[in-house]
């Protein structure tokens, strides 16, 4: 069974990565060269050429067709061969994997699995994303740890209090039961926290006059889109939509999740934001705020990584606050057997 679903729209860079000058990326395993047409459309292919596999990347592009830079095979934006210098005849395996590509969120996604499957629809739907009332702060990580760590700590709501005490988390809520469900692929679990003092980023931008209630709903749509809806507002205001619209603070934090290999995950991130949205100041302070919170997981994370590699054996425990990771790493299992099974998935919720 693969390590990795790859029926799955994955990031696989940023909008302003991709340009006329070739890049190279490992994605699930698979070397990926990057590249815009001269209209300015985003172009995956796998970084290999069919002929002796030189990496296409250390080739060369003319107009909208890559050239190998060993043996000058050229190849077009859907992996088939032009020319080969030399001959006339095009051999039959003179073809190079292409990738379907999406460009949406300021972000690249590629489809890894059968190309004949790729849903533009199944894209994760952002209606806040682009929109007036929400400012957008963003920023990447590269993370040396298994995407499966990474996923399951994104729907820990519980961490916050332990690992993130400088910006998001404090100690009310440590005692504070965690709920989850799920939905199709989508895991929730999250809790409210009530009349407790706001926490650092609460404080510094919505500055409350009293005690809060705050809440923290971790949604990971498997395998790889976490978004994060987390706000405050006044101690007593109530616990309904209606009030959560109308609160003082309140981010959406998304991430997505790309496996690199095994042991290793790109980790694409946004935040949307309902105070201060169009303050270039304020945009980048919480894109230092957010980078100082990835980083306090990925050293975590990835300290998590080298035992786990040193002891590949280790069966975790499993606790209460863990509602959410088990009901996660259930759904991956049911994904990977399902492609390792060629059985059509349901729908993903």
């Amino acid at each position: 069974m693969s390590a990795f679903v790859r029926s799955e729209w994955y990031a696989i860079a940023r909008s302003e990565e991709v340009s006329r000058t070739l890049f190279k990326r490992t994605i699930l395993g698979e070397d990926i060269v990057l590249f815009r047409t001269l209209a300015g459309e985003a172009v995956a292919l796998r970084d290999r050429c069919p002929h002796r596999f030189a990496p296409l990347s250390m080739g060369t592009l003319k107009g909208d067709t890559l050239e190998c830079g060993y043996h000058g095979l050229t190849f077009d934006c859907a992996g088939r061969c032009l020319r080969v210098p030399g001959q006339e005849r095009i051999p039959p395996g003179a073809v190079v994997k292409s990738y379907p590509v999406v460009e949406r969120y300021g972000l690249v996604f590629g489809w890894m699995g059968d190309a004949a499957l790729a849903d533009r629809a199944e894209l994760t739907d952002i209606a806040q994303y682009g929109t007036p009332d929400w400012g957008v702060s963003r920023g990447y990580h590269h993370f040396g740890a298994n995407y499966l760590n990474i996923i399951d700590n994104l729907v820990d709501p519980a961490h916050t209090s332990f690992v993130h005490r400088r910006t998001i988390g404090n100690t009310a809520a440590e005692d504070i039961v965690i709920e989850a469900r799920e939905d199709g692929y989508t895991v929730c679990a999250g809790r409210w926290v009530d009349n407790a003092p706001p926490v650092p980023v609460v404080q510094r931008f919505a500055a409350p006059a009293g005690m809060v209630d705050r809440w923290q709903l971790y949604y990971l749509k498997v395998p790889s889109v976490s978004w994060v809806d987390f706000g405050s507002l006044d101690a007593g205001s109530g616990h309904t939509p209606e009030a959560q619209a109308r609160a003082p603070y309140r981010v959406l934090s998304y991430a997505f999740l790309t496996p690199e290999k095994v042991g290793a995950t790109h980790y694409f991130w946004f935040q949307l934001r309902n105070v201060a949205v169009d303050d270039a100041a304020v945009t980048a302070e919480f894109e230092a705020l957010y980078r100082a919170t990835f980083d306090e997981d990925k050293a975590l994370l990835e300290a998590i990584q080298r035992t786990e590699d040193r002891d590949p054996g280790l069966t975790p425990v499993r606790i209460a606050s863990d509602a959410g990771v088990v009901r996660l790493r259930r759904i991956v299992e049911r994904r990977l057997a399902a492609e390792a099974s060629s059985i059509e998935a349901p729908s993903r919720g």
